[in-house]
């Protein structure tokens, strides 16, 4: 049986938008600050890990909203660890308002690397306990999202890392990179329809400084839109490919 974390939160003023509404980077800020109060209970600190040179990196990241709830309102987020396979663990996270209404659920695949010597660590075994995983799980860091390049590119973006766009391990926290796609698109969009399903897929590491362009390619159906977004660095290489699908309000 997994060991399920719970925390609670309240929406603040700074985590709404212009409908009065909860960002959907605040709802993956609540989800990061719950998994991490989750591996410091168990002892596993962040700082500690960073002065080890070890590291969570996130591979794959999927979200499902079902609400958006507004600013004052209070939030119930739980997570827990399904399993882990060498290097990899994947874990999952749901939200709830205070009417135990089922707001968000989402799931990431993370590896543990050696930060230094950019090479995979196995995951000790204190982890499996910790977490309550009794058995490593084989098809773990096998099913990895498979998300599309753009085909065509209807809105382009350039930005610099920022000091504020970087995390302890000094790269590019995983919330940025949604900010970033966010921004190319319309605003007429932004205002008119709502994300309700968002996949990210992390493929290099940025840093202070760096600077990227951000390509979005938009599909129009009916009453929703599925965008295509991807992220490329100085050397054009793809950092990251992330896939939203969107609901007219």
């Amino acid at each position: 049986m997994e060991k399920v974390f719970t925390k609670e939160y309240e929406v603040t003023y700074r985590d709404t938008d212009a409908r009065g509404e909860c960002f959907l980077t605040s709802y993956m800020n609540f989800m990061a600050d719950c998994g991490l109060s989750q591996d410091e209970k168990h002892g596993f600190v962040i700082a500690d890990m960073v002065k080890e040179n070890h590291t969570w990196m996130l591979v794959d990241y999927e979200i499902t909203i079902y609400k958006y709830v507004k600013y004052k309102e209070k939030l119930r987020a739980i997570t827990y660890i399904e399993g882990m396979n060498k290097f990899y663990a994947v874990r999952h996270f749901k939200i709830y308002n205070d009417k135990d209404d089922l707001i968000l659920e989402g799931q990431t695949l993370v590896i543990l690397v050696d930060s230094k010597k950019r090479r995979p660590l196995s995951i000790p075994d204190e982890h499996y306990k910790a977490y309550g995983v009794e058995d490593k799980t084989p098809t773990i860091g096998r099913n990895k999202l498979k998300l599309s390049k753009c085909k065509n590119v209807d809105y382009k973006k350039e930005f610099n890392v920022r000091y504020s766009d970087i995390d302890l391990n000094l790269h590019v926290g995983n919330v940025t990179y949604l900010g970033w796609i966010l921004e190319t698109i319309p605003f007429e969009i932004m205002t008119d329809y709502k994300i309700y399903s968002v996949k990210i897929k992390y493929q290099k590491e940025l840093t202070y400084g760096d600077k990227v362009s951000v390509k979005t390619e938009m599909e129009y159906n009916d009453n929703n839109i599925s965008a295509y977004h991807e992220i490329i660095n100085e050397s054009e290489d793809v950092v990251a490919l992330l896939e939203t699908h969107w609901n007219e309000i």
